[in-house]
């Protein structure tokens, strides 16, 4: 309906610029005299070049966009380029270029631009401060008129790109928690996990071996793989998700999940990762910078919705969960936090409840450290998240 719409106006502005070239024409032949055809003559190029700019088809298109940073956070400011080139057969005057996103705020930049026999154009702007999510460009809106505004012509070029903003981290010291059992403060149930950092010798390749403990040197040496060997240590198996059925502090607890998240692979932690919200993920194995990525994805892109993430997650069993401690992160404590971690759930070693509060909310708490049974609801602010491991293992 728009395009009809447009279709029309176009007609009816160009029927009457031809009007207006045959009135001046009349008047200068009936009126005769210097001034008449002066009149005429001065204005004839612009109706002459309002009439082809109807006439002659609009031809763009987009070369490249660059994005930078390429890896973008929230808070972040974006720098985009776009590159385009007009290839229409007509000089043009005025240009008008605006961005087509799904986000409002992107189609607000736009820029004009005297083209003229130009044919290569860069546009360079800025977004400040981007949110956490997935932004999407459909293309550019050209806009196109002459001297007057008397012809204005409208192009849309499609090229669709999309870029991932994703959640603000921050580096979080790690270190094995101490849990809280009937027996007193011990180390909770541990698995063994290879020290990649050190090796501590060499021995022949096997089946199953990773590429990466390969002892290049001394295959070098004589052809034979060898695999370098590593020393063993204790690592805790952890489950992490956060609550999406709270909204409140929702874009911290995003933060503090993926700040986590991080901390314990780049410290080859063993952990898993489990959301049951909309589009619900669970990696079983979080250990590689793939498997990662897939986690910080998801969080770009995760919203909080009504669902009781924790409890479900729970409640679905999945494998290998009732060896592990689970770290739930909420901007909020409610009560089904609270009943979660009462009923002593079986199919968990553990609960960490990480709560996000502000600083005045912390100022009013007499307690921002509590136990409950084995489990345990620990407040943070966000410039405590650093903390988040050493505030698990505060006596």
């Amino acid at each position: 309906m728009t395009n009809v719409y447009t279709i029309i106006r176009n007609n009816i502005k160009l029927v009457s610029i031809v009007i207006l070239a045959i009135a001046l024409f009349c008047y200068a032949m009936f009126q005769g005299g210097f001034v008449s055809w002066f009149i005429f003559f001065v204005i004839s190029p612009f109706l002459l070049y309002a009439i082809m700019l109807y006439i002659v088809p609009l031809r763009f298109s987009i070369t490249e966009r660059n994005i930078y940073p390429s890896y973008a956070k929230h808070g972040d400011d974006l720098q985009i380029t776009v590159g385009f080139r007009n290839n229409t057969r007509i000089p043009l005057a005025f240009l008008t270029v605006r961005e087509m996103a799904e986000e409002h705020h992107l189609n607000d930049n736009s820029k004009l631009i005297f083209v003229g026999f130009k044919r290569y154009f860069e546009w360079t702007y800025e977004v400040k401060n981007v949110t956490r999510g997935e932004y999407r460009f459909q293309g550019l809106a050209f806009t196109v008129t002459d001297f007057f505004g008397w012809a204005i012509r409208q192009k849309n070029v499609e090229a669709p790109h999309a870029i991932l903003v994703y959640p603000k981290t921050v580096a979080i010291p790690f270190s094995t928690m101490q849990m809280q059992y009937d027996q007193g403060t011990v180390a909770s149930k541990y698995t063994i996990l290879k020290d990649t950092t050190m090796a501590t010798g060499v021995r022949n390749y096997q089946p199953g071996d990773r590429f990466s403990w390969i002892h290049w040197k001394s295959f070098a040496k004589d052809g034979t793989l060898r695999t370098k060997e590593f020393e063993d240590r204790q690592a805790q198996r952890l489950l992490v998700c956060i609550q999406q059925s709270s909204v409140k502090h929702f874009e911290e607890a995003v933060s503090l999940t993926a700040s986590i998240m991080q901390s314990i692979v780049k410290h080859n932690g063993e952990v898993s990762f489990a959301t049951a919200g909309e589009n619900r993920l669970y990696l079983p194995v979080v250990r590689t910078d793939g498997q990662l990525e897939k986690v910080m994805r998801h969080l770009a892109i995760v919203q909080a919705s009504g669902e009781d993430t924790a409890s479900t997650i729970v409640r679905s069993r999945y494998q290998g969960l009732n060896q592990s401690i689970l770290i739930i992160v909420t901007g909020e404590f409610t009560k089904e936090c609270q009943q979660l971690l009462l009923s002593k759930a079986q199919h968990v070693r553990a609960i960490i409840c990480f709560v996000i509060v502000t600083k005045d909310e912390l100022k009013s708490m007499t307690n921002t450290y509590r136990t409950i049974g084995q489990n345990r609801v620990i407040y943070l602010t966000e410039d405590m998240f650093s903390q988040a491991f050493t505030e698990v293992n505060r006596p």
